[in-house]
């Protein structure tokens, strides 16, 4: 199975793959060709449509894991990075911005003007079986893939491959330091803030009074509670970085 698309179209065949019972990891390929595309950043693929027929024949696979979300829609998998909080205002406004512009900059214009409105709101917090953690924030992102928001850097060190969620909680900033730090964002130096957390879980759980908005590889997603659970190994990708294939066309440009 190739997915050729974006982040949503790559979110869509992973639900399709995993809701099917098989014997063994589906096996895929992400041709990212979206607006926003941060899943290629952390899962490459040919970027050249010369590169493509051998990328599709390098039979080269390594796993990736997937996250499986419950929220008050019901379960769903994604493959990126899930939140909860401004995200899910981000996604919205930014999908109705023009495709022209393309999605770094539809999603920082959604971002500024979603600070300038979103209220933090205090959440309940629980990662794995540690106890449960009490904070007001403005967003919670449960991370395989290191990207999100196009090209916000927002968990420098997630690895979609090493079985944990990279757990990012910027707390109760306001909303004008949430604007000057968005370069922080990008360049994913945002930790230096007081505000911001990190950790790693398998599971984290995440509930409010108030309902808020969830989004997962930038689709909306329902509203809190939230639940999500880390697939290690739900998937065979092809393996691009590793296959080989760019170290050859290195070799045959020197020739």
């Amino acid at each position: 199975m190739i997915a050729v698309g974006g982040d949503g179209t790559a979110h869509e065949v992973v639900n399709g793959l995993l809701r099917r019972p098989t014997a063994r990891p589906p096996r895929v390929g992400f041709l990212q060709r979206g607006t926003g595309a941060d899943l290629r950043r952390s899962v490459a693929s040919p970027r050249r449509p010369e590169d493509v027929a051998a990328w599709l024949t390098s039979h080269r696979w390594r796993p990736l894991d997937a996250g499986r979300l419950s929220t008050s829609t019901g379960r769903r998998y994604f493959i990126n990075v899930a939140d909860a909080g401004i995200g899910a205002e981000i996604v919205r406004r930014a999908a109705r911005g023009p495709g022209l512009l393309g999605g770094t900059v539809n999603f920082l214009g959604a971002a500024v003007i979603s600070l300038l409105r979103h209220r933090n709101t205090l959440v309940r917090l629980r990662l794995d079986q540690g106890p449960v953690l009490q904070r007001r924030v403005r967003t919670i992102a449960v991370a395989n893939g290191a990207y999100l928001g196009g090209a916000m850097r927002m968990a420098p060190q997630a690895q979609p491959d090493d079985g944990w969620f990279d757990v990012v909680t910027i707390g109760d900033i306001s909303r004008w330091l949430g604007i000057r730090s968005l370069p922080m964002l990008y360049r994913g130096t945002h930790g230096r803030l007081s505000q911001v957390e990190f950790g790693k879980a398998r599971r984290v759980e995440i509930e409010s009074d108030e309902p808020i908005g969830v989004e997962a590889d930038g689709e909306l997603a329902g509203t809190t509670p939230a639940v999500f659970e880390i697939v290690p190994g739900a998937l065979q990708v092809i393996d691009w970085r590793s296959s080989g294939i760019l170290s050859s066309d290195r070799a045959r440009v020197s020739d």
